[in-house]
């Protein structure tokens, strides 16, 4: 996959085609021509013609590594990324006994610090400096959207799975704890979308 990779961006082309006149004047010319026809009523294969024009200008628009980077992005985004991280964390769950000593409290403080720890420590920590005076909000950015940040800051399990792997010597003890780092992600990703689509609605 990665030679892959490098053979796709070694080959994709970094500079549109050059065409005879600029892409936004091919592109107005076709819409102007749309609009023409649209008076005339007529029919559909006198589209033909404006209609391959536009699409030349919007393939030559944006450089076609930057359509394929735009293209592949939710797939490595939102798939290919978290899989990624997923696999080369060594996430393991064989062999988690809840019921030993120790691995519901481990399990459960990781949940309560990356859900509610988190949000509060970015929020406090955002609120302070603002407070002092040290620095001040983005425009068009409220405390609202401060939370959002902060309840997604508990999603990424990577470092947290890392830092477990130093600090757990027990097998049980580190199971549960990658248990409780996979469940905390869900849940911050759960309640940080809710809370986007509920702050969304109201800005």
């Amino acid at each position: 996959p990665t030679l892959a990779g490098v053979v796709l961006g070694l080959m994709t082309p970094v500079l549109s085609g050059r065409l005879k006149e600029p892409p936004l004047m091919l592109a107005s010319e076709a819409i102007n021509t749309f609009s023409q026809l649209n008076k005339q009523d007529a029919s559909p294969n006198h589209l033909a013609e404006p209609v391959r024009q536009l699409k030349r200008a919007q393939r030559e628009l944006m450089a076609p590594v930057t359509r394929v980077q735009m293209a592949l992005h939710p797939w490595v985004a939102y798939g290919v990324m978290p899989l990624f991280a997923l696999a080369n964390a060594g996430v393991t769950l064989d062999g988690v006994d809840l019921a030993m000593g120790g691995s519901q409290s481990v399990l459960f403080g990781i949940l309560v610090a990356l859900v509610i720890g988190k949000p509060l420590g970015v929020i406090a920590a955002s609120w302070l400096v603002v407070r002092l005076g040290w620095c001040v909000l983005p425009p068009g950015l409220n405390w609202g959207g401060i939370s959002l940040v902060g309840l997604l800051a508990g999603i990424g399990f990577t470092m947290s799975i890392f830092i477990a792997t130093l600090g757990l010597a027990d097998p049980n003890l580190l199971g549960a704890a990658k248990l409780g780092v996979l469940l905390a992600s869900l849940t911050a990703a759960i309640v940080g979308l809710s809370w986007g689509y509920i702050y969304r609605k109201r800005v």
